[in-house]
């Protein structure tokens, strides 16, 4: 009941943080990427670690730099001279990264680490990136379309929880991947859909998703960010068992780490902006 409790709380603090982070003020892009940064970076970081183990501080180091100017580069679509000035001084250190990172290597012990280096930043770097771009892909940015996403994806998480605690444990659970993550059901899939579907059409009731298109697209939209939730969440159990790792970290009582706070979304967020494109599109 205690650890159920510290987990509760520090879920509420983490979601009310991050929402009031994109409503309070949701067209002030300066919020969002301050605290994003922040969890880009820890995200990275825990990644970094879990792949790379706890040596090759200068490489890391580096790597994070360079995972903060993928995430700054993709302010696209924002008129203002700071950004624009913030853009060309993350496109320069990203740059420089180039040369630091190989070079950083060939001075630190043991493997180079460069795969994991560049996996982090197409693994944590690019989907957080692509989030900006979604919340600015109309020109100015929208701080409830990233929200109506999180808002969904973290109803699904609370949906797979409580379906797949209450059906999907025992000897009448239908496993998902035993092989992969062994407490994860088939029964918690179904919650998800149902969380993220009904969390979907109830933020388009509200006019805070895709108000222009049908509740139909609304309901695509639920489905496709909580498919790619679920196999976002399965990739970094798999990610972890090879390392032999419970959780990515401790900043986070009750959930472990920011790495496993957003493993869901780093599928999730890619998937976001190419179902927002697609619409545009064929809509």
């Amino acid at each position: 009941m205690k650890e159920l409790m510290v987990r509760t709380i520090s879920g509420v603090v983490f979601c009310a943080v991050t929402l009031a982070s994109l409503v309070i003020a949701p067209s002030n892009p300066y919020p969002f990427l301050i605290l994003f940064s922040f969890y880009l970076v820890r995200t990275s970081y825990e990644y970094l670690r879990l792949t790379m183990g706890r040596g090759q501080v200068l490489v890391k180091a580096f790597a994070l730099i360079a995972s903060v100017c993928v995430f700054l580069l993709g302010s696209v679509g924002l008129s203002s001279a700071t950004i624009t000035v913030l853009q060309q001084v993350a496109l320069a250190l990203l740059s420089l990264m180039l040369f630091a990172v190989p070079l950083a290597s060939l001075f630190s012990p043991g493997r180079s680490g460069f795969e994991h280096v560049w996996s982090s930043l197409i693994y944590v770097a690019l989907p957080f990136c692509l989030l900006f771009v979604l919340a600015s892909i109309y020109g100015t940015f929208e701080g409830w379309k990233v929200a109506s996403l999180m808002i969904i994806m973290w109803m699904g998480d609370i949906g797979a929880y409580c379906i797949g605690t209450a059906f999907g444990q025992g000897e009448h659970g239908h496993k998902l991947m035993p092989s992969v993550s062994p407490k994860k059901s088939w029964e918690g899939v179904y919650g998800a859909v149902i969380a993220s579907v009904g969390t979907a059409l109830v933020l388009r009731a509200l006019d805070l998703l895709l108000p222009e298109y049908s509740y139909l697209i609304s309901i695509l939209f639920g489905l496709t960010v909580c498919v790619f939730s679920v196999l976002g969440d399965l990739v970094e159990s798999k990610l972890k068992r090879r390392f032999q790792v419970k959780d990515s970290g401790r900043i986070m009582p009750g959930h472990g780490g920011f790495l496993d706070r957003f493993d869901s979304g780093l599928l999730a967020f890619p998937a976001a902006f190419l179902f927002y494109i697609l619409v545009d599109c064929f809509a």
